[in-house]
């Protein structure tokens, strides 16, 4: 598998490898890491794209989704290219995510192949205003709320694709 790379003025976002556990340990901090992480690399082998350590001078500091939803979402469906961001806790606030969320669509737009249906979208829980934030900072639009994951409520959020 190539090593994929995108870098922006203060961050590097590369494909995570088997060794990269750690870093979800850390920046994720919940029982799902190992899970997430597995998933990750199995994404990036199935489908040539996917979630991205996001590190800043050379330590991670996130991890940046961008993957196919699968199920468990109302309101979206398996096949939409979903975005997500998680920063470490110490490095919030920084505009990190907004910094590794632009890379990453701009990546998805011109490499992912989620044009199939035009949009990118997020779910966001409506308590989670920093993330609503980044998300209206990389051009997303609120489109939805009283959607549920996992029996808690979700708003959606879309960008729609150029071209």
């Amino acid at each position: 598998m190539a090593d994929h790379r995108l870098v922006t003025a203060r961050l590097v976002l590369r494909q995570p490898g088997e060794e990269d556990l750690a870093a979800y340990n850390t920046v994720i901090a919940e029982d799902s890491d190992e899970r997430e992480h597995r998933d990750a690399l199995a994404h990036w082998r199935a489908h040539g794209f996917g979630p991205w350590v996001v590190e800043e001078a050379g330590q991670p500091v996130g991890i940046l989704e961008i993957h196919y939803a699968g199920p468990g979402v109302t309101g979206i469906e398996p096949h939409e290219v979903e975005i997500g961001w998680t920063i470490a806790e110490a490095r919030r606030g920084n505009g990190l995510a907004v910094e590794a969320a632009r890379a990453a669509l701009e990546d998805a737009f011109e490499r992912a192949g989620p044009n199939r249906h035009g949009w990118i979208v997020a779910y966001i829980r409506p308590e989670n205003l920093i993330s609503q934030r980044v998300a209206n900072c990389i051009g997303m639009r609120h489109e939805a709320d009283g959607l549920t994951r996992s029996g808690h409520p979700m708003e959606i959020w879309r960008v729609r694709l150029p071209g």
